[in-house]
């Protein structure tokens, strides 16, 4: 065996967390449950900083603690740990807090000892080097790590590896060091961000339009710009507060084998690349808004605080989740109506509500059979138990039914006579929509929905089927002349 590698088999290894060991950075994830849990702390911890980063890191992780299990983990660094961990000493060096070292550490079982930042010393760039050389001396350690602050600590060390998904970043470590090992992460694409911003669940805020069909305003071409505008708001604004439930959710997203691969709980997009993508969709926000009437600003604030106190809190009361997910459907609709000044339709309001209260319930029933089938008994941030399947499917086939008596009770009214030239075609709709519900819950029930119905319809041929048919028979109720019939 060459003399290099007798000698690396008494050099410790010792292995970064943030970024190394992990995919994510612990700091970002404690103060994004701070936020979560104790938001008003959130503006004490500005002091915390400014007495220093040291004391910042403790007292978040005095209120907050993170769940080592959840955590996004480096699988190729935790391999190479492994195959070195009877050969030498494994030594976890980082500069988050050591309460937050220690979980994580005990919670693999991978390292002989943690050396992480104490409420006096924050273990980053030259006070790791320093710490690291005073222990085991110039050159008397390997180490593993992701970012230019571990420059400094690399200059000091026998051999170094790195991780990091940046191409350019891996390239300036070569310049500087011979690299033992690279760790090449997953680097987003544009595909990765669209699907971030959640970019599908746009067609969702199509319902602003409904009112624009219902009223047969198709010649009002400021009625269509305005609708436009609202439909581009609107989707920009569910993006933005997509992005904020996303970061809030991580913990119970991991825990999920469909939402543990969304692009911010698989890390593939980060915490500060988050933040950035919801600057830039404020901005655009902000532009569009300036060219909306303020009736319309006003439905879409009462859309953000309610979005957001859904992320932040009603998410978690049972019930009340789903009630508040589909009155943020019929809120689309209501925007649509002020928007243009359309007559206020409480048909219309009264289907949306109780058609989308079914989606929702669906949703919450897919998530729920999902952990059932994992062996687990409830939710991680929700208020339902596996012993809420049944409930959650009744109340859900119910509401869906019930949305279809609405659309009968609403044919058989005046504005419809008034409106058709035929409307007895319009009954045609019921069993379509029968059929669509009794097909959704069918599927919901076989487990194969996936967690999002309104996805699922998307991509369902049947679901596409159902709504062209459903367009025919309206316009064939308005434009058919009578002696066709």
């Amino acid at each position: 065996m060459p003399n290099s590698d007798l000698n690396s088999l008494n050099t410790p290894l010792c292995v970064d967390l943030d970024g190394t060991l992990i995919k994510t950075d612990s700091l970002h994830e404690l103060f994004l449950q701070l936020l979560k849990k104790k938001p008003l702390y959130c503006f004490i911890a500005i002091f915390w900083l400014l007495k220093s980063k040291a004391n910042f890191k403790a007292k978040i992780s005095e209120h907050v603690q993170l769940s080592p299990e959840s955590l996004p983990y480096n699988k190729d660094v935790i391999d190479y740990i492994k195959s070195q961990s009877l050969q030498r000493k494994i030594i976890l060096v980082t500069g988050a807090n050591i309460n937050v070292a220690k979980s994580i550490a005990n919670y693999l079982d991978l390292f002989d000892e943690v050396l992480a930042s104490d409420p006096n010393i924050n273990l980053t760039g030259n006070n790791k080097r320093q710490h690291l050389v005073n222990r085991f001396g110039e050159n008397g350690f390997e180490y593993i790590g992701n970012d230019k602050a571990d420059f400094s600590v690399w200059s000091s060390a026998s051999r170094i590896s790195v991780v990091s998904k940046n191409n350019s970043f891996i390239k300036q470590v070569r310049k500087k060091f011979n690299i033992e090992k690279e760790f090449q992460l997953e680097t987003p694409s544009i595909k990765n961000y669209f699907k971030a911003i959640r970019l599908h669940q746009w067609v969702k805020n199509l319902l602003v339009f409904v009112p624009f069909f219902l009223d047969h305003r198709f010649n009002d071409l400021n009625a269509i710009f305005l609708l436009t505008l609202s439909f581009l708001s609107l989707s920009l604004l569910a993006s933005f507060t997509y992005i904020i439930n996303d970061l809030l959710d991580l913990e119970s997203d991991r825990l999920n084998d469909y939402k543990r691969h969304r692009p911010f709980a698989s890390c593939l997009i980060s915490i500060k690349q988050a933040i950035v993508l919801m600057l830039v969709l404020f901005i655009f926000i902000i532009i569009a808004l300036s060219f909306l009437p303020l009736t319309v600003i006003f439905v879409l604030m009462i859309y953000l605080i309610t979005t957001l106190s859904y992320s932040f809190y009603l998410k978690s009361v049972a019930i009340l989740d789903v009630t508040i997910l589909a009155g943020l459907f019929s809120l689309r609709v209501i925007c649509g109506v002020v928007a243009i000044g359309a007559e206020w339709s409480f048909w219309l309001l009264a289907f949306s509500m109780f058609f989308f209260l079914s989606l929702a319930f669906a949703k919450r029933f897919s998530e729920v059979d999902n952990l059932r089938r994992e062996g687990r008994n409830s939710t991680v941030g929700r208020g339902y138990y596996v012993e809420d399947l049944p409930m959650l499917k009744s109340s859900g086939i119910t509401a869906g039914y019930i949305s279809i008596l609405v659309v009968a009770l609403y044919i058989n009214s005046e504005k419809v006579r008034e409106m058709y030239s035929h409307p007895e075609i319009l009954w045609l709709i019921c069993p379509l929509l029968l059929y669509w519900i009794g097909r959704i819950w069918m599927i919901t029930g076989r487990g194969k929905m996936h967690e999002d119905p309104i996805v699922f319809a998307i991509r369902d041929k049947v679901s596409m089927i159902t709504v062209f048919l459903c367009f025919i028979i309206v316009l064939s109720g308005s434009v058919l002349p009578g002696y066709l019939l």
